[in-house]
C-alpha cells in the first residue's frame, strides 16, 4: 500500500506549502482526533450514531473487566486500530482467551449480514449536505467446493489467503483435509479487510439518493465530521439503496478509497481516483481550526515507525 502511495509525497509536499501546514488533513474533522488520521477512538465516534444504525457495542479499558460474555459469536476490536488488525469474531471461551490485545477493546453484536460495503462521503463545512465519493463492495475469503480440492490445498493455492496461512491452517485444522460436497460454501475470514483475503470492487453504482440523504442525516449527528468512509452491512443491495443498514465503524482522515483495488482497474485510473479523494480532503481541511499539536503527532508517528 505504501508503495503505491510514494507518488503523493510531493503532492502533499505542495498541498502543505498551500495549506501553511504540514498536517493539513489533520484538520479535516476538527470533533475527532487528529481528525481521524491516527490515535483515535472509534467508539467515542459510534456513540453520537442513533442505536438503530449500530450494533450492540460496548467499550472496557481491561480484557478482565469483561466477565460476563455475551452470547456467541460476538466481535472484538481494539478501539483505536485500523486494517483490520485484531479484528476478531469470538465463537467460543477459548477465543476469547487466546485474543492478544488486552487494553482499550471495542466489543461488538456479530451482524451476520451477507452483504458489506465502505461507503467514502465528504461534505464542505460551509455547505447543507454532503455526498457519496464512492462505495466499494467487499467479496470475503471462502472456499466454494468443487467435491475434489480440500480446504488445505485451497489455502495453499489461494494467493488471497497468502499472508493468513498460518492462521487459518489452524483454525481450520480439524477440516483440512475433508472432501466438501461441490457447491459447500465455508466463508474462511469473516472480517473485509484486504489484508484478510477479501476482494475490494467498485460499487459505486449502488450511489442513491436515499442512501447519500441517510448518510447525511447521520453525519449531522457526529460533532465537525465531513470526511471518512462508513464500514456497513446490509441484508440486500436495495436495502443499502434505500439507506438501511447497520454501521459497524467510521474512519476519518486514514480512510482509504478502497473500491481503486477492484481488478478492473488499472493503475492510472487507481491513482485518478485516489487523487480526486485526496483533493477533496485538501480542500475541507485547508480552512479548518488546528486543535492538535504537531509535535504530539510527530511522536505517535515515529512511536509507529520505530
Amino acid at each position: 500500500m505504501w508503495i503505491f502511495y510514494a507518488p503523493f509525497v510531493t503532492y502533499w509536499w505542495w498541498n502543505s506549502l498551500k495549506s501553511n501546514s504540514l498536517f493539513y488533513f489533520c484538520k479535516v474533522n476538527p470533533g475527532i482526533k487528529f481528525g481521524g488520521f491516527t490515535e483515535y477512538s472509534k467508539f467515542d465516534i459510534l456513540k453520537q450514531i442513533s442505536p438503530e444504525f449500530v450494533p450492540k457495542t460496548d467499550f472496557i479499558s481491561n480484557k478482565t473487566d469483561f466477565k460476563n460474555l455475551w452470547e456467541f459469536p460476538f466481535v472484538v476490536k481494539p478501539d483505536i486500530g485500523e486494517r483490520g488488525v485484531n479484528v476478531e469474531v469470538i465463537h467460543s471461551v477459548n477465543d476469547w482467551i487466546n485474543y492478544p490485545s488486552q487494553e482499550n477493546l471495542i466489543i461488538q453484536e456479530f451482524i451476520d449480514f451477507p452483504f458489506e460495503f465502505g461507503v467514502f462521503y465528504a461534505k464542505m463545512p460551509n455547505e447543507n449536505s454532503g455526498e457519496i465519493l464512492s462505495i466499494t463492495g467487499k467479496e470475503f475469503l471462502q472456499l466454494e467446493s468443487d467435491g475434489i480440492l480440500t480446504l488445505r490445498n485451497f489455502i495453499a493455492e489461494n494467493t488471497r489467503a497468502f499472508f493468513r496461512k498460518d492462521y487459518l491452517l489452524k483454525k481450520f485444522e480439524n477440516e483440512l483435509d475433508i472432501v466438501h460436497p461441490k457447491g459447500t460454501k465455508i466463508l474462511l475470514e469473516p472480517v473485509g479487510n484486504h489484508n484478510r483475503g477479501t476482494m475490494f470492487y467498485d460499487a459505486s453504482d449502488l450511489i442513491s439518493e436515499k442512501l447519500t440523504q441517510k448518510i447525511n442525516e447521520i453525519s449531522e449527528g457526529i460533532d465537525r465530521f465531513y470526511y471518512g468512509r462508513f464500514d456497513v452491512k446490509a441484508k440486500s443491495i436495495e436495502d443499502l439503496k434505500n439507506g438501511k443498514f447497520i454501521i459497524l465503524e467510521i474512519n476519518g482522515a486514514n480512510s482509504e478509497a478502497t473500491h481503486i483495488y477492484d481488478p478492473k482497474y488499472s493503475l492510472i485510473q487507481a491513482y485518478k481516483e485516489a487523487r480526486r479523494h485526496l483533493d477533496i480532503q485538501f480542500q475541507i481541511a485547508r480552512n479548518q481550526p488546528k486543535n492538535y499539536s504537531d509535535k504530539e503527532f510527530i511522536q505517535i508517528i515515529l512511536k509507529r515507525i520505530f
